[in-house]
């Protein structure tokens, strides 16, 4: 039950977060089409800057929430759970209004002096609101994760996008004739309407879910009685500071690109607009594609910090190393695939998207990123509910330390451009995945690693999927296909012959199946009648 549990957390994040996804790409297409690369390019600069301070103000809470929320609910303290999210909702609606009024006052001379681009203060103002709305309903978002309840997450992400889409097409509609910045500024608004809706309706939930289960939880205040505030808030800063700098390091690296790769693009040889040009093409185009199967990993790191919490509670240490091994297992089954789907198809895809084939150069230098942050985020949740948060955060800064010295020396060769930031970045991640793997394998031991399940048969049926998709692609163009139909086709067979090679060779195993929450019964009984799936 507990792995069907976590499983289940997982599988309801990931949906609301494809849900969400397909939805950006909704506005991010039409959006990239109708205001080009400088208009995506503005719309960027503003973001970097969004989640550098979000990190500051917020990023750790919601998580040291969920910990301590699952240790107390383990505990049956209804009292000191309560206290957690109060304590935790005071601290974080103090910090939201501090930075929200800091970034809408401080645009300017964040957008002449550091951007060295005035037109992107516009955005940088119209995001501001949206640090305080976000504070608050990721409070609340670690309240329900605490109990490893999805749901109210998930609904709110789905809500808070649509809200957010709803804003960008009208913002596209109305502001465009005033100006590329205008439509900018205004697409960056849609973070604050949606982070509003959001909040609106998790509050909603908060207040109908408390009145439902007045007297479901065995009321146990001996850990209330010994603990103080400032104990609650003490173990909060312990867990979130690390956290948040951890959440830090991700915006200051993107925030690092928005002016060293412009500067060493022209360093390079190119002009001003078009190094503009080449950085929406990596970090709004291929870095959008590059974050789609993040949906999962980062589903799969917030179901482990709960569950890991739970099981560190209760002393079980053989549930601590079936959570990892089966959290990394998927991740790898995910993330794999998808890195190696993106390398051989960067232009077509690029195409398909934007209009914009030559994304397709810095898509397939940054694809192996997909891989690195994929395991990055697996191992991340494991140790953040081991109440270990400290150390992916030094993974982390190791990481954007060597991404920073590459991206500076590999994007002012003029051969490399922007290939050598893409690739700077992949180096980064990797070497952050390694360290935190090596240490969480330490830890759990290395019983968790299965060759033949985690590597072996991964590898192989990726390689065979790689040469259908290319084989299949190429094969529609000779025919006379139309590309974006050759490309979508290319994908669908790709995916299903990936799937249905690690079936026959046992990647994917029918108890496997079985854990998928609602369809795993019938769809393991189906594929075991069909002789597909191993036991």
């Amino acid at each position: 039950m507990e792995q069907k549990s976590f499983f289940r957390g997982a599988l309801i994040l990931s949906i609301a977060g494809i849900i969400s996804k397909v939805l950006g790409a909704i506005y991010r297409i039409p959006f990239a089409r109708l205001v080009g690369d400088e208009g995506v390019g503005l719309y960027q600069m503003a973001y970097p800057f969004y989640t550098m301070i979000l990190a500051v103000s917020t990023a750790g809470i919601p998580l040291a929430i969920s910990k301590l929320v699952a240790e107390r609910h383990f505990q049956k303290d209804e009292n000191a759970i309560k206290r957690v999210f109060w304590l935790s909702m005071s601290l974080l609606l103090i910090t939201g209004t501090l930075a929200s009024f800091g970034l809408y006052y401080s645009a300017d001379v964040i957008a002449i002096n550091i951007l060295k681009e005035p037109r992107a203060a516009l955005s940088l103002k119209a995001i501001a609101p949206a640090i305080l709305f976000t504070s608050a309903m990721s409070t609340l978002r670690g309240y329900f994760q605490g109990f490893q309840t999805m749901t109210p997450t998930a609904l709110s992400q789905v809500f808070e996008q649509m809200v957010r889409v709803t804003t960008v097409f009208l913002a596209a509609f109305y502001l465009l004739p005033l100006g590329v910045e205008y439509a900018a500024a205004g697409a960056t608004f849609g973070a604050a309407s949606g982070g509003f809706a959001g909040l609106v309706l998790l509050w909603i939930i908060f207040i109908w879910n408390n009145r439902k289960k007045n007297n479901i939880y065995l009321r146990n205040d001996n850990l209330s009685a010994r603990e103080t505030s400032w104990d609650i808030i003490k173990q909060i800063i312990y867990l979130a500071i690390p956290i948040s700098i951890g959440g830090l390091v991700l915006p200051l690296m993107q925030t690092m690109d928005t002016f060293l790769v412009p500067l060493r693009l022209q360093a390079a040889g190119f002009t001003t607009q078009e190094a503009t040009g080449l950085y929406g093409q990596l970090s709004g185009m291929a870095g959008a594609i590059i974050n789609l199967p993040f949906i999962i990993t980062t589903a799969l790191a917030a179901s482990l910090v709960p569950a890991v919490a739970d099981s560190l509670a209760s002393g079980r240490e053989n549930a601590i190393r079936g959570q990892f091994s089966s959290a990394m297992l998927l991740a790898i089954i995910i993330v794999l695939p998808a890195t190696v789907g993106l390398l051989v198809l960067a232009e077509p895809i690029s195409q398909l998207l934007y209009d914009e084939p030559a994304a397709g150069i810095p898509l397939a230098w940054l694809a192996p990123a997909v891989l690195a942050v994929g395991i990055y985020q697996t191992s991340t949740g494991t140790l953040q509910g081991l109440g270990k948060p400290v150390i992916p955060v030094i993974s982390l800064l190791i990481g954007a330390l060597i991404k920073g010295g590459l991206t500076f020396v590999l994007t002012a060769i003029p051969s490399m451009g922007i290939k050598g930031a893409a690739l700077a970045t992949v180096i980064g991640f990797m070497v952050a995945a390694l360290r935190n793997l090596y240490i969480v394998t330490n830890l759990v031991t290395f019983k968790w690693f299965k060759f033949n399940d985690h590597l072996l048969k991964p590898i192989i049926s990726v390689i065979i999927m790689g040469f259908s998709v290319l084989a299949s692609y190429n094969k529609l163009l000779t025919i006379g296909v139309k590309e974006e139909i050759s490309t979508l086709t290319a994908i669908a067979i790709g995916g299903s012959v990936y799937f249905l090679v690690l079936i026959l060779i046992g990647g994917i195993k029918a108890q496997d199946i079985k854990r998928v929450p609602g369809i795993g019964n019938k769809l393991a009984s189906i594929l075991n009648k069909l002789k597909l799936a191993r036991d």
